[in-house]
Parts: structure tokens; sequence; C-alpha cells
């Protein structure tokens, strides 16, 4: 009965007179007057060097979503074993909603030293309209093997993309990551005055060896040289470094690191290389901090700006002064810069060599710089939650082939990983603004350097209207 009644269907619609529906003859001069555009496209690449045929079905079209998604895993369990996914994103939105700034709205955080963002006003007076996030032209791109013989033609592998893909995404947690994922550090040290050189006294981890004499205000006597009083002022911030003697004054008088304070000159380090490129990561890599050269950098730029040297802790040597430490400075700043090193390998768990019986200082500090210069800083995606996408590459990808596959247009060091990968280029910024004292903090003391958590990022961006916090 069915098939009765679409024949008829059929043969109506074949026999329709009605001459607004038929098919009419044009000569070539009506024929290129019209013009048109098919929806959908197939492209064909071939790249000889992975064996491979790509075809691209590709839609003439422009596709804007605001999307929340609870939870994304791709590739969970079989080879990656219980429990372990390709891709592991919680908590992923595509879409934000946008404050009258003009910016996406980030999500409050309760997290002391977690930046805002641009727009942190939740209000809901100022929550304004939803940014989508938009693909322009979306494809299936195959990768065929063997296809010049339909007996051996297979398909390997497949990723859906976009010619254009733009728009806020934020992440909940980045639990798992397959692919290629890039983005941009850039590293600026605040410049700092009455900054001691060791901890503060009473603090944790704080001996009363290492202790600065500036864990508070204090008037002392001078004491080689009698003669009044010498009032000393609260360092405002502390570096941590473990204490030593840098300086040894005629044989009576020595100088250590917790008897100054010094003033830091700002440095920075721009649009540093963040790598991500594999399977199944929890951390992207920086590269170019070089850490040995800003350790040179930052002290030759130093000044003393108190100094109370001696033993008793209620007097000052009257030639242990700040003029004569500044004088003396030149003859200090290699010693200084060889114990900051030194301090900055072990924070980042990194053998200290030893100094040679005949190196010379200035040769061992730059043996030193070369070894922190070389250091690749650990960053935990899971500190990663705004991404603005902006590229013609991104999407997610599924193959078979245990090598992986560069689909056309990739990085030369990119693959689509066995299994699901996704690919982020130039993806997200993270910025290290911090004063010296929090970095080397950071490094030498509580060790967030090198556990990958050098610095907190902001908080998603919301794509909620009102005061829900995950629609």
């Amino acid at each position: 009965m069915k098939k009765t009644i679409m024949w008829a269907l059929i043969g109506s619609a074949l026999s329709m007179t009605n001459t607004s529906h038929a098919l009419s003859v044009l000569e070539d001069a009506e024929l290129s007057d019209v013009t048109g555009q098919a929806l959908f496209s197939v492209v064909k690449e071939t790249d000889a060097s992975q064996g491979l045929d790509f075809f691209k079905l590709g839609i003439d079209a422009e596709l804007s979503l605001n999307a929340n998604i609870k939870s994304l895993q791709l590739g969970c369990g079989g080879e990656n074993g219980a429990g372990a996914c390709d891709i592991d994103i919680s908590a992923l939105s595509l879409g934000c909603v946008v404050g009258a700034s003009g910016n996406c709205i980030t999500l409050p955080t309760n997290i002391a030293g977690q930046p805002k963002g641009q727009d942190f006003d939740n209000s809901l007076s100022n929550q304004k309209e939803l940014r989508d996030f938009v693909l322009t032209n979306p494809f299936f791109q195959f990768a065929i093997k063997g296809g010049d013989q339909a007996a051996t033609r297979e398909v390997v592998g497949v990723r859906v993309g976009a010619d254009k893909a733009q728009g806020p995404m934020s992440i909940g947690a980045m639990n798992n990551f397959s692919g290629y994922l890039t983005g941009i550090n850039n590293l600026y040290i605040q410049a700092q005055t009455n900054v001691a050189v060791t901890c503060k006294q009473g603090t944790a981890n704080c001996s009363d060896a290492d202790a600065s004499k500036y864990s508070q205000d204090f008037v002392g006597d001078y004491g080689l040289l009698a003669g009044g009083k010498k009032q000393q002022y609260e360092a405002s911030a502390y570096l941590g470094v473990k204490n030593a003697e840098i300086l040894n004054l005629l044989g009576g008088v020595t100088v250590e690191y917790r008897d100054q304070t010094i003033n830091t000159a700002a440095a920075q380090r721009e649009n540093l290389g963040i790598v991500a490129n594999g399977n199944r990561m929890t951390q992207v890599q920086i590269h170019g901090l070089q850490l040995g050269s800003l350790v040179d950098e930052v002290v030759q730029n130093l000044t003393i700006n108190q100094m109370c040297t001696g033993h008793d802790p209620g007097k000052c040597s009257a030639i242990g002064t700040e003029t004569i430490g500044n004088t003396l400075l030149p003859l200090l700043r290699t010693g200084i810069q060889i114990y900051m090193k030194q301090e900055t390998l072990k924070g980042l768990n990194l053998p200290v060599p030893e100094q040679g019986t005949v190196e010379l200082d200035g040769a061992y500090s730059t043996k030193l710089t070369n070894l922190l210069n070389a250091y690749v800083l650990p960053y935990n995606l899971g500190n990663v939650h705004q991404i603005d996408v902006d590229s013609n590459l991104f999407g997610i990808a599924l193959t078979s082939l245990g090598n992986g596959i560069r689909f056309p247009g990739f990085a030369e060091d990119a693959k689509a990983t066995k299994g699901w990968s996704m690919y982020l280029e130039d993806a997200f910024t993270i910025n290290i603004n911090q004063p010296l004292t929090t970095l080397m903090s950071n490094i030498v003391q509580t060790g967030l350097a090198a556990q990958g958590n050098i610095t907190m990022l902001e908080q998603p961006y919301r794509n909620c209207y009102g005061s829900m916090k995950f629609c």
C-alpha cells in the first residue's frame, strides 16, 4: 500500500503541466545571466608523503552556536584503560554573555590572587547579550588510505571542522587533552622597593638563621664605630631565599643576604610559545622563559635600600651601610647571581652542579645561566578556563593510525593522534604579572612553578543569564 501511494505521488509530479514548474531550455546568452552556488562542495587533496587522500565535504553556510556541555568525554576506555579518555573536558561552553564593556563576563571567584577578568560584573543589569561561537563553512574531512584501488580503499580518519571558527570557549576543567594546543605566554615582573632578600621571621619555613633583620621596624645601635642610632624599616616584601655570606669587610664584618633590603627593576618576557602536542596531556610547555638570563637582568639592575651588618641583631656596623654596599655592589653582583640561580634550580627540582676548584665565578655563573635558560616550564591545563578561538584549523578528529594523521593545513609538528584529538592553535594567553617576590616564592619556596601552577588564570566566561552557574 505504501509503495502504491509513493509511485502515485511520483507519477503526479512528473505529469504536472503547470509551466511554472516545468524545465525550460536556455540559450547560451540566457545561461550566461544565471548564477548559482551549491550548498555542498567536495574538495580532494593528496599527501603522497603520508600515502593519503583527503576528501572534504563542505557546507556553504554559517553556523552560530551557543551551547553548554556538562561533560565532553571522547575516546574513553579501550586502549586508554578504564576511566581514561583522549579528551575529557568538564563544563564546556561555546559562547558567552557580554557585559556593558563589550567583553565576555567572567564568572566570580573567591580564590585569593586569581585574576578577575576584563569584565567581572555578574549583576543581571550588566548581562546585555549573548555572543555566539561561529563556524563558517563547516565540513567533514575524510582521510582515505589506498584510494587508487577500490579493493584496498580504507577510511583511516575523519575530521569535523570549519574554514573559520571564531568565538569564546570556556572550560570548567580540562582533565585530559589529546591533539595540538598552542598559546602565548607573557611574563611581567613588577618593580619593587625595600624588598628583604631572605624570609620574614616567624613565618612558615623561615628559620632564625635565615630570618631577615627587616622583619619589623627596629631602632638599632651602631656597633663597630659607636655613635648613635639607626632606624631600620620593615621590608615591603620578602624574596625568601636562604641566607648566605656574600662579602667579608676588612676580615671582621660580614655581609649576608639577611642584612639587606633591595630595590628591584621591572623585567619582562613577551610572546613566548606554549605547546602541547600528544595524547592525554594534562600540561602545556612554556618555552623561552630564559630564567637564568632573567636572574642576571634582575640582579644587574638592583640597588641596596637598607643594610645592617653584624651578628648582634641589636647593632649595625658603621662600615656596612647601604652607601658602602651600593659602592661595592659591582663586586657583589656575580655572587648574588650565582646564589639566586642555585636557589632557582633547587626550587625547580633541577640538579645544581658543583663549582670546580679552578672554575672562576663568572664561568660558573654562565653555566648556571645556561641550565636555567634551557628549562621549559610546565603549566597545568586545569588552570586554563578561557579560550578565544579565531582559527581556520579548529576541529575535532578521529583516526585509527598509530602514528597519527597530519591533516591539510596542520602545523609541521602537529598531527591528529590515534583516537580522538582536537586542534586548537593560538588558543589562549597566560599572563604572569607578578612582583619578583611572588615569582621567586612560587619557584623557590612553594614549588608551585615546578608543579605547573606558577600563576592562576581567570574563571570561565558566563554563558547563562541570571544567577545560574551552568545552564
